[in-house]
């Protein structure tokens, strides 16, 4: 496609394509592969609107040679025909493919690999008989595109010489393209031959005149003024950028970002923000390097972080071949209106502070680093930076340090901070007997993890300090040190609002986002970096007292507390979960055994087991701690069914024997007979049905003495699974049947679910299975309206064996393939690897 048509058989050898209609239909599917041409769509351009009587008849003719040439490529689909074609067959396709990959690097060898794919004008053998005009000129338009902006790309990298010859020659191909006139001239110019470049402007003024009767644009007539204004190539070009920063890593997207080319009727201005740290001068010196040959006139640099920006101008004036002294910014306003000159500014605090600093010629740009965003700086685009990906922590360290082993928890500990690396990766060269394990475990003590990050006078806590002191008033300042007493990932304002006692601390953290000192990573939530966590926890030591620290978190913890009590919905548990397990552990031991309590109901129903265990041992802790009995009792109870749903049978029997003594002793017959159903549940799970039966009859004795219809029905649920173990499923289904009774005019939806789901297991044992089927589906609606995952996961598996039973495959391995894959989610590894199992004997 892209040159005259041809195709090729895959020996290599060239195909006969037959008369030029014959090969513009096969031009016209392969411009738009996969999809469907109509009839009267390939008539209408094969003869232009006037078809012939013999149209239909002639295009049928030419389809059917055509495959048999191409084959089953060529597919009728109504209303016309479509080709089938692998992309990797298609030049035209590669060449998109070629392009996209290039556009996206940015590189002009991505370009040359793209534009090296065609072999002349598009469809030349057609065009030249005045077929497809429309189609041949959309890939002409391509084609040109990909032109310009590979001469972009290199004249971004200071290939001006090399370039020439090419813009020659596609400037002879479109030579009324203005936007290839003017690379042609620039690169000209820049190659040294400065009247040759004047006379190529001469020659497009012409071409121009002649043909539309038009001046050349303003861009065109800008930039002769330019060349006729430069000085000579050659002639010493100011250059005061700092040396490249070698060791640079990863932030690919933000340098692509920067990189970008700019408009050329005005200054651009990039702004980087970030915290302290975080690599801002760094990418702004290694994108000023990157785009410096686009500046001709040179770069000028300045480090603001004294604030002297009246110094710094008068240093500009001197670079620029003037005396500084009166009106020092008119002056160099007017010295860069003619100029293109990169200028990087590092470590600027206020907009006001370099609004005089700022070139004016078109076609300038300016890098701006500062730690807040400038919003003032009006028309400036902005590029803010986190903390370095993994793979891009791992090579900046090594950068460093050379090649590093097991590093993976010292990258952890600098939490992705490119200077906490680079300092890091300096200690590790300095002393080539440390490992990076050493070290890491050096910096695993939070109290002692900034006086390690220094080294000379180079320190992350220096850094911080510079922003922290630039906090606009101790209310700020206050804010910033209480959130660092927070342990967990993120916090919401009405916690902070909670801990710090301040009414309207969301001004106040707008503040310190704007600083840099957390972010705000969705909208309403705020995150502080580790290490900034760390240094706000040191000035939050060092200015409250330990009893002004102690209330801060009383009041926090009380807030989730009562959050807690008023049955948050799942959308707020899920946001705040992390956030919970880590009041929990900075909690007193009454507060902590409350947060078990609240949230494990919560875990239960996601059958999210290692959580509900940690938190109930950790309440078991605090119990003991205090010595309270009926609370230890409860988070013993609370902590076996945590290991049964976990399938660590033997731990919930010890865990709920120890709750059955203290039940006993403290003489709570209601929670005897809870821990006693319990127990029955466990010897069931571990097939000691005799005792099963045992503890189940003498938990419902008890609960029937107490009048506890629900409780005794949550015991003959279980009685049921007994008798079903014993083969008795008749006997099972009454107690089932009873207990979803009981349970519904309760209005007990999860005692429900369990029961459902036992009588839908016990009529698929006992081969009704549309009564199983039936009692499976409503089952699993309540299941998903309750919410309980690891029921749901479970239920669908049960349904895929009903299907399976009654000759169902489909329908059993898509239910089955539902089980697996809840179950992964969900972590239930027993249901996961059941449900697997089923689904390979379906296939076996």
């Amino acid at each position: 496609m892209l040159g005259p048509v041809e195709c090729y058989a895959d020996d290599g050898a060239r195909l006969s394509l037959g008369p030029p209609k014959q090969r513009a239909v096969l031009a016209l599917l392969l411009a738009q592969p996969g999809r469907v041409l109509s009839v009267d769509r390939l008539i209408s351009v094969l003869w232009d609107d006037a078809p012939p009587k013999t149209a239909l008849k002639n295009l049928q003719v030419y389809v059917y040679q055509l495959r048999k040439i191409v084959g089953s490529r060529l597919l009728s689909r109504a209303p016309g025909y479509l080709m089938s074609i692998d992309p990797a067959e298609l030049d035209l396709t590669r060449f998109a493919e070629l392009l996209e990959v290039a556009r996206r690097e940015r590189t002009p060898r991505g370009y040359r690999e793209a534009l090296a794919l065609w072999r002349g004008p598009a469809l030349a053998d057609l065009a030249a008989s005045g077929l497809l005009r429309g189609v041949v000129a959309q890939l002409e338009e391509l084609r040109l595109a990909a032109r310009v902006e590979c001469a972009e790309a290199e004249l971004d990298l200071g290939r001006h010489v090399e370039i020439v010859a090419d813009l020659n020659e596609w400037v002879r191909e479109h030579p009324l393209n203005e936007r290839l006139r003017e690379q042609q001239m620039v690169a000209l110019h820049r190659a040294g031959r400065p009247a040759e470049a004047l006379a190529a402007y001469q020659e497009c003024r012409r071409v121009l005149t002649d043909e539309l009767g038009v001046e050349p644009g303003e861009s065109l007539r800008r930039l002769q003024a330019e060349l006729l204004r430069a000085k000579p190539v050659g002639a010493a070009a100011i250059r005061q950028l700092p040396p490249d920063v070698v060791t640079f890593a990863g932030r690919g997207r933000e340098l692509n970002l920067i990189k970008a080319p700019p408009r050329q009727d005005r200054v651009a201005v990039c702004v980087i923000t970030g915290q302290a740290g975080v690599g801002k001068s760094a990418l702004a010196v290694r994108a000023a390097h990157e785009i410096a040959a686009r500046f001709p006139d040179g770069q000028l640099y300045a480090d603001l972080s004294d604030g002297a920006s009246d110094r710094i101008l008068s240093q500009f004036l001197r670079a620029l071949g003037e005396r500084p002294g009166d009106e020092e910014a008119l002056r160099y306003r007017s010295l860069t209106a003619s100029r293109r000159l990169l200028v990087v500014l590092d470590n600027v605090a206020t907009a006001g502070q370099i609004t005089r600093l700022l070139p004016t010629g078109p076609g300038s740009a300016v890098l701006i680093t500062s730690r807040r965003p400038l919003t003032a700086l009006y028309g400036a685009s902005y590029v803010k930076l986190g903390a370095l990906q993994l793979e891009d922590a791992y090579r900046l360290l090594e950068g460093v340090a050379g090649e590093v082993s097991d590093a993976a928890e010292l990258v952890r500990r600098c939490g992705g901070l490119p200077l906490a690396l680079r300092i890091a990766g300096a200690r590790l060269a300095a002393r080539p007997q440390w490992t990076a394990p050493l070290l890491a475990a050096r910096l695993a003590d939070e109290a002692h993890r900034l006086d390690e990050l220094r080294l000379g006078d180079v320190a992350v806590r220096s850094a911080f300090e510079v922003s922290y002191a630039e906090l606009g008033s101790p209310d700020v300042a206050r804010v910033f040190r209480l959130i660092g007493l927070l342990d967990g990932p993120d916090f919401a304002v009405a916690a902070a609002r909670a801990l710090t006692d301040v009414p309207d601390v969301e001004d106040l953290l707008a503040e310190l986002a704007g600083a840099h000192l957390v972010e705000e990573p969705v909208p309403g939530r705020f995150a502080l970096h580790d290490l900034l966590r760390l240094f706000a926890r040191e000035r939050c030591r060092a200015s409250e007292s330990a009893e002004e620290r102690s209330l801060a978190l009383e009041r926090l913890h009380k807030h989730y507390l009562e959050a807690l009590a008023d049955n948050p919905a799942d959308l707020w548990l899920a946001e705040e979960r992390d956030n919970l397990i880590a009041a929990a552990h900075q909690a007193s031991p009454a507060d902590a055994i409350a947060f078990a309590a609240g949230l494990s109901w919560y875990f239960r129903r996601r059958s999210e087991v290692a959580d509900w265990c940690a938190l109930n041992t950790l309440a078991l802790e605090a119990a003991r701690s205090l010595g309270d009995l009926r609370a230890e009792a409860l988070v013993l109870k609370e902590l076996g069914a945590a290991c049964e749903r976990g399938f660590k049978f033997g731990e919930a029997q010890r865990h709920w024997t120890a709750a059955l003594a203290l039940a006993r002793e403290l003489h709570d017959r209601q929670l005897e007979a809870v821990t006693l159903n319990n127990l029955g549940i466990t010897h069931w799970r571990r097939r000691n049905l005799p005792a099963a039966l045992t503890s189940l009859e003498a938990s419902l004795k008890l609960r029937e003495e107490l009048d506890d219809s629900q409780g005794a029905a949550y015991v003959r649920t279980n009685l049921g699974l007994v008798h079903a173990a014993l083969g008795d499923l008749p006997a099972a289904l009454v107690c089932y049947e009873e207990t979803l009774t009981t349970l519904r005019a309760c209005g007990d939806r999860s005692g429900e679910l369990h029961a459902l789901a036992n009588m839908a297991d016990a009529h698929r044992q006992l081969g009704s299975l549309d009564r199983a089927l039936e009692l499976a589906e409503e089952t699993l609606g309540l299941a998903r309206s309750v919410g309980d995952r690891q029921i749901e996961a479970g239920v669908l598996l049960d349904r895929g064996i009903v299907h399976e039973l009654a000759g169902r495959g489909a329908q059993a391995r898509a239910s089955y393939t539902e089980a697996v894959e809840l179950s992964r989610r969900i972590g239930f590894r027993w249901g996961e690897a059941e449900a697997s199992r089923k689904l390979a004997g379906l296939d076996g």
